[in-house]
C-alpha cells in the first residue's frame, strides 16, 4: 500500500512539473496579454447595485477553472493544441464595451451618470487582471406619478387598483420596474374583459429637469388607432372594447387534421354553480360514444357564459384540465361571436373553443434499474400497466408488478446461509401495487361545497409485497385511502384517514436462536403486527421553475396509529393475549404517534452554482398497545440520502457500538439530521458537489440490545455523527445519476475522546461509495 502511495505521489509531482513547463503565455506575442481575472469594485456600495450583477455584463471572460481553481481546459490545450481551450487574450475594445454596458445598466436602475473606469494590473508576466471601478451617483427618485388615460373605464380600473402598483413616490427610478408595471396593468385589464389588450398600449414620459435628482412620471394608455381607408384620411381613435363570453364549445376527443372528416354530435351540459341563479351552458362536440362524463370537464371550467373575459380564468382552466392527467394537449381559443341574434347589441361577445387531445387510454412500460440501498447493491425489474379514464371520470389506474434482488448484510454466519443465493444476491423481493387516482372528493357529499380552485382529489392504493431473506420471510399487505389538495400555488395538503398495514414474519430456526438472546424490543421487530392509522402532511414549496431564485421547501408529517382500533376492541371486550396485548384476528396491533419536519433551503448563486441546506427532526412515541415503534415506522440513519459515510440502518442509536458477531439493523425513536451541499457544474452533463452531513438516531428509553442508545440532553451533542465527501452527478435531464464518496469525520460508536476519526488510527481513511438516482435532497 505504501509503494502505491509513493508511486502516485511521484506521478502527481511529475505531472505538475510538466503542466508548469507548458505555460499558456509562453507563445504570446509582445503586445498580447492573457486575461486571468475580472473584478468589479464599487467604491460607494449600495444595496440596490451588486458587483455580481455588474460582472455579468463583462463582455470578455477569463478561461474557465474547475472548482474556481484549476484551468483544466487551458492545461489540456497546452498539451494537445487542438483540444481544450486556448488562452483568452485581453481585448481592450471589449473592456470599453463592458464599461458602456455597465453605464447603461446603472442608468436603467436610476443611477444616472455614474462613473465607470478601469485599471489593468499585471498579475504575472504576460498576464493581466482587469478591475472595473464604479463610483455610483446619487440615484434619481420618483416624485410624482400622473396618469393620462382617455378611456374612463380603463382609468377607473387602474386608479382603483393603485394600491397594488409597483410605482410609488420616493422609490428609486428603475426602468425594469416600469416595464413590470406595464405587464401588471395589462394583466389587470385582461382580467376585466379587455381581450387581447397588451402592454404595448402603455408608455411613459419622464421629466427629470428638476435639478434635484427627482423624476415626475406620467403613464399613458393609448386608445386603439384605426388607419383611414386612404392615405389622406385621418386615422380614427376608439376605446378598447370589453368582451363577454357567449358560448363555450368543448371538443373532448379532438383529433388534429381529422375534424373535417368526422361526423360529430352535440350535447348541451348544464352546470349549476353556487351563487349563480342560472346554470352555465357548455356544448360538447364529440364523435359518439362520449368517452367522458361531461361534469368531469365542466367542473374544471372557469369560463362561463355572459361573464367578462378573464385571462386568469383561462389559465386556471388550462391548469385544472391538465390535472385530470388524461389529456396530452389542451388548446383554448376565442373568436368574435358570429351569431349575435339573441345577444345584447351594446356588448361585445366571444365564443370559446376548448380542444382536448387524449392520451392513449391504455399504456404499458417495462424497465430495469440498478439499486444501492446504503451500500447493498441490487437490481430491480418492473412492469407497469396504466389506464387513463377507467370509469369515464378521468380516473387513472396504475398497476405495477415488481421483482428485485439485492446483496444485503445478514445476521447469519453459517455456511448453510448461502444455499438460497443466486449469483451474489441473497435477498429477493416481489410484489404488486395498484393505485387509483380519482379527480374529485370521493365522499357522499356535494362536490360544490368546495371552491373550484381547491377541490380535493382522492387516491386509493393497495399492495402486496413478499420479501425473502436468509433470516426470515416477510409479507406486507397495505391499503390506503386519502385526499390531496392545493391551498395555493405553493401550499399542498395530504390527508389519509385510512392507512392499514399488515406485516407477517416467518423466521428461520437459526435466526430464532439469535433473537432469543436479544431484548424484547429487538424481538418485536420480527413479529407479526398490524398498523391501522391516519396520516397528514403539509407541504410548502415556493420554487419557481426556470427562475434563478432562492427557495424554501418544508414538509411536516403527523401520523397516529391504533387509537380508533383500540377504542373499538375495548368496546367489544376484546381479550388480551398471553403477553397482555390486545389483538385483532390474532394479530397484535400497534399504537403510536409520530411526527417529523423536513426543512430545506436552496441558494441559487447562478445557473451553475448553488448551495443546499437540509434539516430533519423526527420523534415517534409508542403507547397503549405498543412498547416499541414498529420496525418499518422507526427512524434510521445512514444510506445514500442521509449520513452517507454509514450504510443504511447501521448508524446509532446514540453511541451504540456493535461488538457482537452479527450485524443488527438499527431503528430509533428520535432522529436529528442536517445536510449541506455545494453543487457546481463541471463539464456539460457532469456536475459535482461537496457535502457535509451531521446527525444520528436515538431511543426514548434504555435498551439491552442497544446500550448507549438512549437520548439524553446532556450527551446527545457528543453523539452526533459527522461526515464529508464529494459527489459526481450525471445530469441527463430526465433523471440524475449520482455517485457520492463519503468519509467519516466523527463516529459516535467510538469511545469518548476518540470519536474524531481523521488521524485517530492508521486505518482512519475508509471512504464509503453511494449510488443513487436524483439529488439526496
Amino acid at each position: 500500500m505504501k509503494a502505491i502511495y509513493i508511486l502516485f505521489r511521484n506521478l502527481a509531482f511529475i505531472l505538475i512539473l510538466y503542466l508548469a513547463s507548458c505555460s499558456p503565455t509562453r507563445k504570446l506575442q509582445d503586445n498580447q496579454y492573457m486575461l486571468i481575472k475580472n473584478k468589479v469594485d464599487i467604491i460607494n456600495p449600495s444595496k440596490n447595485v451588486s458587483a455580481g450583477g455588474l460582472e455579468g455584463l463583462i463582455q470578455q471572460k477569463p478561461n474557465k477553472k474547475f472548482l474556481g481553481i484549476f484551468p483544466i481546459k487551458l492545461w489540456i490545450h497546452g498539451i494537445f493544441k487542438k483540444s481544450g481551450e486556448p488562452p483568452v487574450i485581453l481585448d481592450l475594445s471589449l473592456v470599453n464595451e463592458s464599461k458602456d454596458q455597465m453605464r447603461k445598466y446603472l442608468d436603467n436602475v436610476g443611477y444616472f451618470n455614474s462613473e465607470v473606469s478601469d485599471t489593468i494590473r499585471y498579475k504575472k508576466k504576460k498576464a493581466k487582471k482587469v478591475i472595473y471601478l464604479i463610483s455610483l451617483s446619487k440615484p434619481y427618485r420618483i416624485r410624482n406619478i400622473n396618469y393620462r388615460i382617455p378611456d374612463d373605464s380603463i382609468k377607473n380600473i387602474v386608479i382603483n387598483n393603485n394600491s397594488n402598483s409597483l410605482l410609488k413616490p420616493d422609490k428609486i427610478f428603475n426602468s425594469n420596474t416600469l416595464d413590470k408595471e406595464r405587464s401588471r396593468i395589462a394583466q389587470l385589464l385582461n382580467d376585466n374583459g379587455y381581450f387581447r389588450f397588451t402592454k404595448d398600449y402603455i408608455y411613459y414620459e419622464v421629466d427629470s429637469a428638476l435639478n434635484n435628482r427627482q423624476i415626475d412620471l406620467t403613464l399613458f394608455i393609448k386608445n386603439i388607432i384605426i388607419p383611414g381607408s386612404n392615405p389622406d384620411q385621418k386615422p380614427l381613435e376608439e376605446n378598447h372594447k370589453i368582451y363577454y363570453i357567449n358560448e363555450v364549445f368543448i371538443y373532448p376527443d379532438f383529433l388534429p387534421f381529422m375534424e373535417d372528416s368526422i361526423k360529430n354530435d352535440t350535447l348541451i351540459e348544464k352546470l349549476k354553480q353556487r351563487g349563480y341563479p342560472e346554470p352555465n351552458l357548455y356544448s360538447f362536440i364529440y364523435c359518439p360514444p362520449l368517452k367522458i362524463r361531461p361534469k368531469v370537464l365542466t367542473r374544471s371550467m372557469f369560463l362561463e357564459g355572459n361573464e367578462k373575459y378573464n385571462a386568469t380564468d383561462v389559465r386556471q382552466t388550462y391548469k385544472k384540465i391538465n390535472e385530470l392527467r388524461i389529456y396530452k394537449y389542451v388548446n383554448i381559443n376565442f373568436r368574435k361571436s358570429n351569431d349575435t341574434t339573441n345577444l345584447n347589441p351594446n356588448l361585445n361577445f366571444l365564443d370559446c373553443t376548448v380542444q382536448l387531445t387524449r392520451n392513449p387510454l391504455n399504456s404499458y412500460s417495462v424497465g430495469a434499474q440498478g439499486t444501492n440501498s446504503g451500500g447493498d447493491l441490487g437490481i430491480t425489474g418492473y412492469v407497469v400497466y396504466k389506464n387513463k379514464n377507467l370509469f369515464r371520470g378521468a380516473e387513472v389506474l396504475n398497476i405495477r408488478f415488481q421483482g428485485s434482488m439485492e446483496a444485503q448484510k445478514t445476521f447469519s454466519t453459517s455456511e448453510g446461509s448461502e444455499k438460497n443465493d443466486f449469483l451474489f444476491f441473497n435477498t429477493f423481493e416481489t410484489g404488486i401495487e395498484a393505485s387509483l387516482y380519482i379527480p374529485k372528493f370521493l365522499a357522499p357529499i356535494s362536490q360544490d361545497i368546495f371552491s373550484r380552485y381547491f377541490r380535493p382529489k382522492t387516491t386509493i392504493k393497495t399492495g402486496y409485497n413478499f420479501q425473502n431473506r436468509i433470516e426470515y420471510n416477510r409479507i406486507i399487505t397495505n391499503v390506503t385511502f386519502g385526499y390531496e389538495w392545493s391551498e395555493t400555488r405553493f401550499k399542498k395538503h395530504e390527508l389519509h384517514p385510512i392507512d392499514i398495514n399488515l406485516i407477517k414474519v416467518n423466521t428461520t430456526p437459526e435466526f430464532d436462536s439469535i433473537l432469543a438472546n436479544e431484548s424484547q424490543r429487538f424481538q418485536n421487530q420480527y413479529t407479526d403486527h398490524m398498523i391501522f392509522g391516519l396520516r397528514y402532511s403539509y407541504i410548502f414549496n415556493n420554487q419557481e421553475i426556470n427562475k434563478i431564485k432562492n427557495f424554501f421547501y418544508f414538509r411536516g408529517n403527523v401520523e397516529l396509529a391504533g387509537n380508533l382500533l383500540n377504542t373499538l376492541v375495548k368496546a367489544w371486550g376484546g381479550p388480551e393475549n398471553a403477553e397482555g396485548f390486545r389483538t385483532v384476528f390474532g394479530i397484535r396491533y400497534s399504537q403510536y404517534s409520530k411526527t417529523n419536519f423536513d426543512l430545506r433551503y436552496y441558494i441559487l448563486i447562478n445557473k451553475d452554482h448553488s448551495l443546499a441546506f437540509r434539516s430533519f427532526v423526527g420523534v415517534a412515541i409508542p403507547y397503549g398497545n405498543s412498547v416499541d415503534i414498529p420496525f418499518e415506522k422507526g427512524y434510521y440513519g445512514g444510506g445514500a440520502n442521509g449520513m452517507r459515510a454509514w450504510a443504511l440502518r447501521y448508524l446509532g442509536p446514540g453511541s451504540y457500538h456493535n461488538i457482537g458477531s452479527h450485524n443488527i439493523e438499527r431503528v430509533g425513536d428520535i432522529m436529528l439530521e442536517g445536510n449541506f451541499e455545494y453543487r457546481f457544474a463541471i463539464y456539460k452533463i457532469f456536475k459535482g458537489a461537496f457535502f457535509y452531513d451531521i446527525g444520528n438516531i436515538w431511543l426514548l428509553s434504555k435498551n439491552e440490545t442497544y446500550p448507549g442508545g438512549e437520548f439524553q440532553f446532556s450527551s446527545f451533542p457528543g453523539e452526533l455523527a459527522m461526515d464529508v465527501g464529494v459527489g459526481i452527478r450525471l445530469d441527463l435531464n430526465y433523471f440524475i445519476f449520482r455517485i457520492d464518496i463519503a468519509q467519516k469525520l466523527k463516529d459516535p460508536a467510538l469511545p469518548q475522546g476518540q470519536r474524531w476519526v481523521i488521524g485517530n488510527s492508521k486505518k482512519w481513511f475508509n471512504p464509503v461509495f453511494n449510488m443513487g438516482i436524483g439529488y439526496p435532497f
